[in-house]
């Protein structure tokens, strides 16, 4: 799976992503896998909330965090951001190199056919 955003960060969205409701750094720190410091998992959490990935809501001393987005909103701003980076900086480079990676594989040369004949001018 590619990850948009940091190792760490990218585990603590995943536990959100899979919960139904707003949770608290001590609700997520115990769904990780990894045994992260509760100090850890609450700095990741305000880092996300201040990246704007992240709600907030106070509850008693903490706050519960949930995800602005589902995980495939997400993925889709995400790469559609990286794509225009990478477009804007390296141009043709950037597309001769895209169809040089998967011109190899079959199924994601007829999936590039389709979508460019969905989206033909």
């Amino acid at each position: 799976m590619l990850k948009l955003t940091g190792n760490l960060e990218q585990k603590v969205m995943e536990v959100l992503w899979n919960s139904e409701r707003p949770m608290r750094p001590a609700e997520v720190q115990m769904r990780m896998a990894d045994k992260l410091a509760y100090t850890t998992v609450m700095t990741m959490l305000q880092r996300l909330y201040k990246k704007g990935v992240l709600d907030r809501q106070k509850d008693g001393n903490a706050y519960r965090y949930s995800p602005k987005q589902t995980k495939d909103e997400y993925a889709e701003s995400a790469l559609s951001k990286m794509y225009k980076g990478v477009l804007n900086a390296y141009g043709t480079l950037a597309i001769s190199h895209f169809v040089e990676t998967i011109k190899h594989d079959p199924q994601h040369r007829k999936l590039l056919k389709k979508f460019l004949s969905e989206n033909a001018d």
